[in-house]
């Protein structure tokens, strides 16, 4: 019945997603607005992990739908590139982990936003470096990236390295996080734009055994993402 919940709420998440692109207006950008919004669109399309440094072990899963909202510092560029101005892009994923043997797991999403169009996708791998026990903390490292489609010529790519401690209190487990994550933008009649931003993040996941409610925030360089996720983690 978990798993079946969690596919009628992928198939929504997936129903609800663009077909189609609304930045028709990209040529109307000058290279120097082209670069201030690859940073917007970077920040909101960057891989959000929503997890604890904990690992799942070789049978564990964390299955969920998502949702992320990032707010954009350049939303009148949007507008000139035709999507109308947007304050904040909402990007709804279906998301899941996948345990390991020696304290790795696997990641993976598909996504996108109604704002702008187009679809995400992304993948991730972690390390757990020290495991969660009664007196140390979980200490781990993740790589991850994500790629846009259906953007028309607009291509975002992102890739990060990130460092993540967490603990586990009972059902609640806090985590942090800091990074360096690297965008990379191209566009019919615009030069490539890749930009290396430092990033930090916090969250807390908490198992409620019938149900995995997770909420994380972060910063990316001048702009602000708050996640959050519900499914199950076992």
């Amino acid at each position: 019945m978990k798993l079946k919940n969690t596919l009628l709420a992928a198939t929504l998440v997936a129903a609800s997603l663009p077909a189609a692109a609304d930045l028709t207006n990209l040529n109307a950008l000058t290279q120097d607005q082209f670069r201030k919004l690859s940073e917007d669109l970077g920040a909101a399309f960057s891989y959000k992990g929503v997890t604890p440094a904990t690992s799942l072990g070789p049978w564990g899963f964390d299955l969920g739908v998502e949702l992320t909202t990032t707010d954009m510092r350049n939303s009148d560029i949007f507008r000139i590139a035709g999507s109308g101005s947007v304050d904040r892009l909402f990007v709804p994923k279906v998301h899941i982990n996948k345990g390991l043997w020696t304290g790795s797991d696997i990641g993976g999403f598909y996504g996108g936003s109604s704002e702008i169009g187009g679809s995400l996708w992304g993948a991730s791998l972690r390390q757990a470096f020290i495991e969660d026990t009664a007196t140390s903390p979980a200490f781990a490292g993740r790589l991850s990236g994500t790629r846009t489609t259906d953007l028309g010529s607009l291509k975002v790519y992102s890739l990060a390295a990130d460092l993540m401690l967490s603990k586990r209190l009972a059902i609640v487990t806090p985590y942090v996080g800091a990074g360096i994550v690297r965008v990379e933008s191209k566009a019919t009649g615009f030069e490539t734009v890749t930009n290396n931003e430092g990033r930090y993040f916090g969250g807390v996941n908490v198992n409620l055994g019938i149900v995995n409610l997770a909420a994380e925030a972060e910063r990316l360089g001048s702009n602000t993402s708050l996640s959050a996720k519900v499914g199950w983690r076992f």
